[in-house]
């Protein structure tokens, strides 16, 4: 993680579906208020949206892609919309596909095939948001983080197709299915690294902003069956890895979209607004950091970057560039 003499601001951008139409209205309000974006890396629905920011380099150009998608007739006939739980039932993916086990169905649709939805129900979203280019080719530094399941290893896509990249980013398991790039298996970079504020900093960047629209932790009760404790445990799992995250985050924005089922892509106009609210309530403490660290940067590193190096020297998270 050697220092660079340019000044770089990177983003880092977590999953959690479609709570993660919240990074378009974060991303709008920095683009509003000029603060420079260098580096982008994304997880899941950060990676997708992420990417597409990205390549087209333009907020409204990129809302408006997401809303023609998420109105179209092809995107509301999916199976996305089986899996959302009413909102006294509201969690994770995790969640969904425990209530899938406990009715019988998730098994039966596993196995006959890799996931839930099809990949060409997906590739017909992607293709509808981002570009077919390759990621090397983007005018912003973009990474998007996948899970090798073979391997058990953290992979950040640098090279090659867009589209692929941030397909095997959001691959969640048993609902999308893998991809396959430079021989791994990849599925969703989120059981790993919720929220890519490290990877932000090995791609070069000096501060990093962290946008976490993870679920809410839900109230403890007393739990009775097996797959309840199973939810609960991913659950408190999730929160630690995002909390680890965030501890090397120069600053964080919290979009107020916890409530959020994460298969309800009909709440993209709420998530978006609560996007660009979070954000702009940091914009002043976000110009502060920049002119405080522009300024000290040469002489030494930011709290968050020294953090991060102490991470990687201490051998605390790995993962690979490809």
């Amino acid at each position: 993680m050697r220092h660079r003499f340019r000044f770089k601001v990177g983003v880092a951008l977590g999953g959690g579906a479609a709570r993660g139409l919240a990074h378009v209205g974060v991303l709008r309000a920095l683009e509003r208020a000029e603060i420079p974006i260098d580096i982008v890396v994304g997880t899941s629905i950060g990676s997708i949206l992420g990417g597409a920011y990205s390549a087209i380099g333009d907020c409204a150009a990129l809302e408006s892609k997401v809303r023609s998608v998420l109105t179209s007739d092809g995107f509301r006939k999916n199976r996305l919309g089986f899996l959302r739980e009413t909102r006294r039932e509201r969690g994770g993916v995790f969640f969904s596909v425990a209530n899938l086990v406990r009715r019988g169905i998730f098994f039966g649709v596993s196995n006959l095939r890799a996931s839930f939805l099809s990949a060409e129900e997906f590739a017909s979203s992607m293709a509808a948001v981002l570009p077919d280019v390759s990621i090397e080719d983007l005018p912003i530094v973009f990474g998007a983080v996948a899970l090798d399941i073979r391997s058990a290893e953290e992979v950040v896509l640098r090279t090659g197709s867009l589209r692929r990249a941030a397909a095997a980013s959001a691959a969640i398991p048993g609902i999308l299915p893998p991809v396959r790039m430079n021989g791994r298996t990849l599925i969703d970079g989120g059981w790993v690294d919720k929220i890519p504020v490290l990877p932000a900093f090995h791609l070069g960047a000096d501060v990093v902003i962290a946008v976490d629209i993870t679920a809410e932790l839900s109230a403890a009760r007393d739990f009775r069956r097996g797959v309840d404790i199973m939810v609960r445990a991913n659950s408190i799992k999730d929160s630690v890895l995002v909390g680890h995250s965030l501890r090397m985050a120069d600053v964080v924005i919290e979009p107020d979209v916890g409530d959020v089922h994460w298969a309800d892509f009909s709440a993209f106009e709420r998530c978006m607004k609560a996007g660009d609210e979070a954000a702009t309530q940091v914009v002043p403490r976000i110009r502060e950091l920049l002119r405080h660290e522009r300024l000290f940067s040469i002489v030494r590193p930011g709290p968050g970057r020294k953090l991060a190096e102490l991470n990687v020297q201490s051998g605390g998270h790995g993962f690979r560039v490809e």
